[in-house]
This record gives C-alpha cells, structure tokens and sequence, in this order.
C-alpha cells in the first residue's frame, strides 16, 4: 500500500482522484500540526504539501520511502529542493493554477493603495467626513507600473492595468532579455525604481533574492511611488522599507506576503497608515484553492500512475531518468 500524506482538505473529487489509484492510501495531517506531519512522514510515499509545513534535509533523512513532494503553490522555498534532488525525490509544483487570482488581487491592492480605500473606510466610521479633501488619493490613469519578475503572473497584471488604467509597463527579469506584451524590459533593476509609479514584486524567495528589494533600491522610488508585493515577503526587507514609508519617502505599500508569517504584532509595517496589509490570500479565493488542489494532486497522481507530471520543479531527475 503507497501512502500519500495531505496537509490540506481536499474537495470530494480530488480525493476521489487519488483513492482512484490502485494500492494508495490518503491520510490527512491537520494544519500546524507539525508533531503529526513528522510522524506521517516518516512512512510516507508523497506528500501533498501546503504552506504550513517545511520539508527539511532532516525531515527528507527521516523518510526514506517518500518519492514525491507536490506542492501546492509555485513557490517552493519550504522545500529543500537541493536535498530532495540528491535524494532522488521528485518536486512538484502548479505554477499555473494561481496566476489568475494573484494577479486580480495584485491590481486590486493597486486601486485600493492609490484610492486610500481602508483609510477612508477607517476615517468615515469614526465620523472624520472631512478626511475627503484633508488626504487627497491619486489617480492611477497613465502611470506607469513597474515589474520585478515578468512570469504568467506579472503580464497578467500588466495586461489589466493596460485596459483598466491605460498603464503603460516597464519590467526586469534576467530570464527575459527582451520586450515581451507590450512590456519594455529594462536590463537594469535600478531603472525600474528609478522610473515606476507602482513597482509590483514577482519573483520566488531564494538565496539571491533574499532582501533584495532594501534600502539602495527602496531609496530609488519616486516619492510618489507604490511598492506592490503579492511574491513572497522575504525578498523584502521590511524594516528598511518601513522607515522610508514613515518618513514618507515612498506614497505608500500594498503586501500580501510578509518575511515571517504570521507576523508578529511588532512588525515594523504595522500601524503605519501609507500601507495595506493582507494575510497571504491572494490564492485563496475558491476558485483557486480548488484549482491549485487539483494541479497538485494531478501531479501526485500521474506520478503514481507511472506517468510524468506535467510541473516539475527539479526538472534534472527527469532528465536523467531519460538518458
């Protein structure tokens, strides 16, 4: 029997999918229940793995059966993807299923940063009417939008922010040497910062993107200028854009995902008034959350049905398995 090990609920059909296979049984682990997810790992086949849990080298030496890791996401910074590659564990991801609703929430956190709307919303319920012409908000029509990361994701909401704004899209991405739907690709990062109005953050958290956006590239935004990040908190460095958002340096930020999560009452973005806050829910619409679920247990599925999945992160164990 294949045990594969779920750190999420599944609709019916998608549970339906995996009992499907012959020789699998499904066991659930509930969220944050590291204790439990350590000791199912342990004899585990797959794992169909959400944001809650890390799989660590030390977690891979502790399951020696396990033969793939689906995430259910496309980031896939709680993997240890090198220790996974030597071990010969397949990692999975859906790089897909999200970029719609991470893309609508990106443009809506644009509209509602610009709009001041929580502000206002705040002001107006304490009786403060007059706050429509002390706080004046901005209009976003023309301005320019700025990328970092020119994936799925970021062309959506470049492709939105076009019809919707007539914004005009300026993006770096050192996998993307050319313009691309109608989006001027800069060579240089610096001149993103130097030239948005809006900068929307679209690339994975990994070594070299840790922290990347600090103080040199935070000091080179408009004081106009919005930072927008819907990628993972971590390529942020929140106490260096907190101080500019204080001093009001920047107009203001918009962000879903934050360096640790949850994060603490006490961290510096909080309480600032320039700033929208979201708990890491861009995915999570239902349409989404059924969409990512299904691409991951495809993933699992085709796998151990003997098939390839379509969405392998550490591609270099297909390839080998192939020559």
């Amino acid at each position: 029997m294949r045990k594969v090990l779920l750190t999420k609920k599944l609709s019916d059909a998608n549970l339906a999918l995996l009992r499907s296979i012959p020789d699998v049984a499904c066991v659930n682990v509930p969220e944050g229940d590291n204790e439990a997810f350590l000791k199912e790992i342990m004899d585990a086949d797959a794992v169909l793995l959400s944001t809650a849990f890390q799989i660590t080298r030390e977690v891979l030496g502790t399951a020696p059966g396990l033969k793939v890791i689906s995430r259910t996401g496309v980031g896939v910074d709680n993997v240890d993807v090198l220790a996974s590659t030597q071990k010969g564990v397949l990692v999975l991801n859906t790089p897909e299923a999200n970029s719609i609703s991470v893309a609508e929430h990106t443009v809506a956190m644009i509209a509602a940063v610009s709009k001041q709307l929580l502000y206002y919303d705040h002001e107006m319920r304490k009786g403060n009417f007059k706050v429509r012409r002390l706080n004046l908000c901005v209009d976003m029509e023309g301005k320019t939008l700025g990328l970092v990361g020119c994936g799925k994701i970021g062309r959506l909401v470049a492709k939105k922010c076009a019809l919707a704004f007539g914004m005009k899209t300026v993006g770096y991405d050192p996998f993307i040497p050319e313009d691309i739907d109608g989006i001027r690709i800069f060579k240089n990062i610096e001149d993103i910062f130097k030239n948005a109005d809006y900068i929307s953050l679209h690339m994975p958290l990994t070594a070299e993107t840790k922290n990347m956006v600090g103080e040199r590239l935070i000091s080179l935004m408009k004081p106009t200028a919005y930072l927008i990040n819907t990628a993972r908190g971590g390529v942020v460095d929140e106490a260096a854009l907190a101080s500019k958002l204080k001093d009001k340096a920047i107009a203001g930020a918009a962000f879903d995902v934050f360096s640790t999560e949850p994060p603490s009452q006490g961290n510096p973005l909080f309480g600032l008034q320039n700033t929208i806050l979201t708990p890491h829910t861009a995915a999570l619409t239902n349409e989404c959350t059924e969409r990512v679920a299904h691409e991951a247990v495809m993933g699992i599925a085709d796998y151990l049905s003997g098939r390839t999945p379509k969405y392998v992160f550490n591609k270099e164990l297909i390839i080998a398995k192939m020559q």
